[in-house]
């Protein structure tokens, strides 16, 4: 966020020429972790400011080019897409930027604590007897990868814990706020929860209704 932020601030006061204001990426290997729309913009800017290399890690596979049997209408498609980032980066360096099944075990530091690139370790995704998807590492896939820049557009479960902390109010599986269905009354009497903390992470536009 302080990457895409400072970037339009500084290109607005001074069409990127105070350089002290914003994060380049200038003849820089840039990693941008994380696959949604967030990373995809960090993916253009770094682009425009004329990064060395671009690489996209995702760390879920690779998604089919059409709808899979489990992922029928009107279910959001969970398709293969390509927007404008990934293209400027396929334009320029002739492939597309993203890594997909990939981990990162370690920042990788030089003899002056400056970063100089991760390793990272491929992942295999398979469902157990329950069905639930599982991950585990794939030995020997280890690699490293050149980095003097890397940004996080990782996706998030939940609100802060330290928010909730002796509070007593309950948590479903995946960190949320516990409500009833279609309801916004937490277990402790008189608190209630809406937005991101009640039903996960999603698009502005459920902010607005």
């Amino acid at each position: 966020m302080e990457y895409l932020q400072l970037n339009t601030q500084a290109l607005l006061d001074s069409n990127l020429q105070d350089s002290s204001s914003y994060i380049n990426a200038k003849g820089k290997d840039v990693i941008v972790i994380g696959g949604g729309d967030t990373g995809n913009d960090c993916i253009g800017t770094a682009m425009r400011h004329g990064a060395k290399s671009v690489v996209n890690f995702e760390l879920l596979p690779k998604p089919p080019a059409g709808r899979g049997r489990d992922n029928p209408w009107p279910q959001w498609p969970r398709i293969f897409r390509t927007d404008y980032g990934h293209t400027e980066v396929a334009a320029h360096f002739g492939q597309d930027p993203r890594e997909f099944c990939i981990s990162t075990k370690e920042f990788v530091l030089d003899d002056e604590g400056k970063l100089k690139g991760l390793n990272t370790v491929r992942v295999e995704w398979t469902k157990d007897s329950t069905g639930r998807w599982k991950m585990e590492e794939v030995p020997g896939s280890e690699k490293f990868f050149p980095a003097q820049l890397v940004f996080l557009a990782l996706g998030f479960l939940g609100p802060e814990n330290k928010v909730l902390e002796g509070t007593g109010i309950k948590q479903d599986a995946r960190s949320n706020i516990q409500t009833p269905h279609k309801k916004y009354s937490t277990n402790v009497e008189g608190v209630f929860a809406a937005g991101d903390c009640r039903r996960g992470q999603s698009l502005i536009v459920w902010g607005i209704k």
